[in-house]
């Protein structure tokens, strides 16, 4: 239900009223293991549940049993009664990136301005001269990096000055591409087509025609599957004219199709050119762009959790531009930065590009992204604890004859792959050694945790922090005194993560 793209506050309630009987399921299993368990010790387990136990009794557990699927049928009941009205409007999942793009902000183009481009000197030039390299075969350029980098505004930039070199060019969204190829083709040419009538083979076999003859470069933004790019090479035909397709892409595994010298990955701005674009956003008529001495500091702390995103630092910087230029406003802003960014609609789109990445991952990839999020701010990632971690909370299934620890560490992969989390350092084997998490997803994984109850975080610097009831676990990133006896950890998972700083 959460990628149907319902905002009904009565929707989310029931589903957080699922997730909390989940919960008490997963309780009941853990506790029926513990009983089974002890009894393993001491004889058969038919004699052994007539005994008391100083926790629970098999007959405490059967009661629990009985109390939650009552809790189950008044769900699913309720659940008919509350989302029969719409099931007409939204009951179907959004397919991919596009449909959600158009579906929650219309219209909106999350990339920047040329003028606004910083840092991409050295990306630009490799995907230029990657256009024109001598090699006359059909070359596939790859241009990835996770959402929100800056992907589609390199490409675009560079198709502006390159494309006329090109006998035809396009750029495309991932959506009829071969129907939109085709007609744009054709009208060029000036002859009529009628899509309604052909097939998909018939359009493969026309476009196969017309790019035969041709030099062409193709440009499809926003590739979220390789199989998807596979199908699209079947028309792409390879004349031996030099053309190119660029593609932009989150996922590393999509860059396969292209050769190793053709992958662009785009990274985040270095700090120098973090805070160059932010000061032209954020002040577009000062000479030169410069930052007022007094709003300096506050404004290196929104850099900061901008983390070299360019499109937060664009977004951001334009709210500010229309903000008083004081401190107590920046210093606000910067308070309140992730509810802004949920609740500004001058900053949601930021946001939902982030969040489309996670909402995306295959479900036994969320709970481990998530689980993440409860480390501190910029904390190295040890692929080794982390996989351990992960293995103990019960989120990796066994595959096969692969242990647990390596089918933690493929999923770990695949986070990377998919620019969830970020390489900080290799082995000399080549292995990851230690990660990060990009310090604006990880703002926004704490949101969505918190909101799901899968953790919530004891701090104790500034004062007291009272630990939500049903939250699942507890993350304890400052504990400077006791912490609180009003805490009731029955409620949450037996293991309490020592994440203690200091």
């Amino acid at each position: 239900m959460g990628r149907k793209g319902w905002k009904d506050e009565v929707i989310e309630t029931w589903i957080g009223q699922v997730r909390s009987v989940a919960y008490d399921m997963e309780n009941i299993v853990d506790q029926f293991i513990y009983v089974v368990g002890k009894n393993n010790q001491k004889g058969s387990w038919r004699n052994y549940i007539k005994k008391p136990l100083s926790l629970f009794t098999i007959e405490e557990i059967a009661a629990e049993v009985k109390r939650v699927n009552q809790e189950l049928q008044q769900l699913s009941e309720s659940k008919d009664r509350w989302t029969k009205p719409i099931d007409g409007v939204t009951n179907i999942p959004v397919p991919n990136y596009e449909t959600e793009r158009e579906l929650y902000f219309p219209g909106h183009d999350d990339s920047i301005n040329d003028d606004e481009l910083v840092g991409t000197d050295k990306n630009r030039q490799s995907l230029i001269e990657s256009l024109h390299s001598e090699d006359c075969s059909q070359r596939i350029i790859a241009v990835w990096g996770m959402g929100g980098i800056g992907k589609s505004t390199l490409v675009s930039n560079v198709y502006k000055s390159e494309a006329s070199k090109f006998d035809c060019r396009e750029s495309y969204k991932l959506e009829d591409v071969w129907k939109t190829l085709l007609r744009d083709l054709l009208a060029k040419d000036k002859k009529e087509f009628d899509a309604v009538t052909m097939n998909g083979t018939e359009l493969r076999v026309e476009l196969r025609k017309i790019l035969d003859k041709r030099r062409y470069l193709i440009i499809l933004d926003d590739i979220w599957t390789a199989a998807v790019l596979f199908k699209i090479r079947e028309v792409l035909v390879d004349n031996g004219l030099g053309s190119r397709v660029i593609i932009t892409t989150r996922a590393e595994e999509v860059t396969s199709i292209a050769e190793d010298c053709c992958k662009i990955k785009v990274e985040p701005l270095n700090n120098h050119d973090a805070w160059l674009l932010f000061c032209r956003m954020a002040f577009p008529k000062t000479e030169n762009h410069t930052c007022p001495p007094e709003l300096q500091q506050c404004g290196i702390d929104i850099v900061q959790k901008c983390d070299g995103l360019p499109l937060a630092l664009v977004a951001m910087g334009s709210i500010l531009s229309l903000k008083t230029k004081s401190i107590k406003e920046w210093r606000l802003f910067h308070n309140q930065l992730i509810w802004e960014l949920y609740n500004n609609e001058n900053l949601n789109h930021v946001e939902k590009i982030l969040n489309l990445s996670y909402k995306y991952l295959p479900d036994y990839l969320k709970n481990c992204f998530l689980y993440c999020a409860m480390f501190p701010e910029d904390y190295l990632l040890h692929r080794k604890r982390l996989i351990r971690l992960w293995i103990a909370e019960g989120f990796i299934e066994q595959k096969g004859a692969c242990s647990l620890e390596d089918v933690a560490e493929g999923y770990l992969g695949e986070l990377v792959r998919r620019s969830m989390l970020q390489v900080v350092t290799r082995n000399n084997f080549g292995r990851i050694k230690f990660l990060r998490m990009h310090d604006l997803v990880r703002e926004l994984a704490i949101f969505l945790y918190t909101k799901e109850n899968f953790s919530t975080i004891y701090d104790d610097t500034h004062g007291v922090v009272k630990v939500g009831l049903n939250s699942r676990r507890v993350s304890v990133l400052q504990c400077n005194n006791d912490i609180q006896s009003s805490i009731d950890l029955s409620n949450h998972v037996n293991i309490l993560v020592d994440i203690l700083v200091n």
